[in-house]
Formats: structure tokens, C-alpha cells, sequence
């Protein structure tokens, strides 16, 4: 491993290894709001990643191959694979703190993986949330825990991208996610 020194290192890091261990993958997070709508600093890096329970062990391959630069704990990978929850990296020498959340197997979720656009770092190809999924992910955890935060990332997403988006696939999945008043909400704000 060379020398990492950011987020943008880290990311390249943990797709080679989720690629070579044929861990599917979405880059998500503020790295994403930044890619569809206006960048925002960033603490941490968000992989959702889709594994079944028999295949957990995929996940712990990913996690042998770190090393002392890195602090993971193997009880909270297994805990967050059978809960469809999520567990954490921290990239000891940066401070940088890695999220990974297991998506439950249902068919908003496996449509994320279907629509996932790829974008490059460099000429590393990074598998990254379509800016449709990731507006109606935030909106669904707005409707458990409202963040205004994440109600001005997916304001932002509707204004960047507003000729960009597939408004069908949207209004289909806004319905059937309950989702019509926080979108009305978001779509009535300006970011600026």
C-alpha cells in the first residue's frame, strides 16, 4: 500500500480491495452530495455495501488485508452484516473514519446497485450512488431523524442536477416510499 494522505487515497484504497474481494459497492455520502449537487467538507467516507450473510466473510477478507493502520472491530462487521446495519474503519494515521452500511435485501436497495453510475479517480473506476438514490436515501432518513443537513444536500442534488435526473424513476419510488411531503419540502427550497 503506498502512502495515504486523504480522503481521496482512502477511497481509491478500499475500492481496489472491495473490487478484488467482489464486494459490491456504492460510494455514497458527502463525497456523492459533492459529485451531483454542492460540495461540503466531510469527516468520514460512506460505502454502501450489499452482501449476504453467507457471504460475510468477503467483508472480513477486505478487513485482513488493512494492517495496523487501521482500526476495525470484527465483532461490529459480523453484528452489522446480520443486522443490515453498519461498522467503521478509522484510518489511524489521518483520523479518517470509514462508514460502511449493509442494505437490507428489499427492492429499493438492490435497484441502487442496478442504477450505480461509475466516475473515475484518476483511472480508478469507483461505482457511485445514481443522484436519484441518493435524494430519496436521504429523504428516507429524513423521515426518521430529520437533518437539515441532508434536506439542503438533497436541495442542492434537485438544483445541480434538475435536467440530469430521471423524474419518472423518482416520482415511482417517492410514492412508494411515502416520501411526497419531505420532497415537496425540498423542492420548494433554494439552496442559496
Amino acid at each position: 500500500m503506498g502512502q495515504i494522505l486523504g480522503h481521496r487515497d482512502l477511497v481509491e484504497f478500499f475500492v481496489k480491495l472491495l473490487d478484488r474481494y467482489k464486494v459490491s459497492y456504492l460510494l455514497t455520502g458527502s463525497f456523492a452530495v459533492s459529485y451531483y449537487g454542492y460540495p461540503r467538507a466531510t469527516h468520514d467516507i460512506d460505502f454502501i455495501v450489499e452482501i449476504k450473510r453467507k457471504d460475510s466473510k468477503k467483508i472480513l477478507k477486505v478487513c485482513e488485508q488493512l494492517g495496523d493502520a487501521f482500526i476495525v472491530d470484527n465483532s461490529q462487521i459480523k453484528e452489522a452484516v446480520n443486522e443490515s446495519s453498519e461498522f467503521n474503519i478509522l484510518h489511524t494515521d489521518t483520523g479518517i473514519k470509514m462508514d460502511f452500511w449493509i442494505v437490507e435485501q428489499n427492492e429499493f436497495e438492490k435497484n441502487k446497485f442496478k442504477r450505480n453510475k461509475a466516475t473515475f479517480i484518476d483511472k480508478q473506476k469507483i461505482n457511485i450512488i445514481s443522484a436519484e438514490d441518493l435524494v430519496l436515501t436521504k429523504l428516507l432518513w429524513c423521515k426518521t431523524v430529520r437533518s437539515e443537513r441532508h434536506m439542503r444536500d438533497c436541495t442542492g442534488i434537485l438544483e445541480v442536477q434538475k435536467n440530469n435526473l430521471d423524474k419518472k424513476y423518482l416520482n415511482v419510488w417517492i410514492k412508494k416510499l411515502e416520501l411526497e411531503k419531505l420532497f415537496k419540502e425540498i423542492s420548494g427550497l433554494q439552496y442559496y
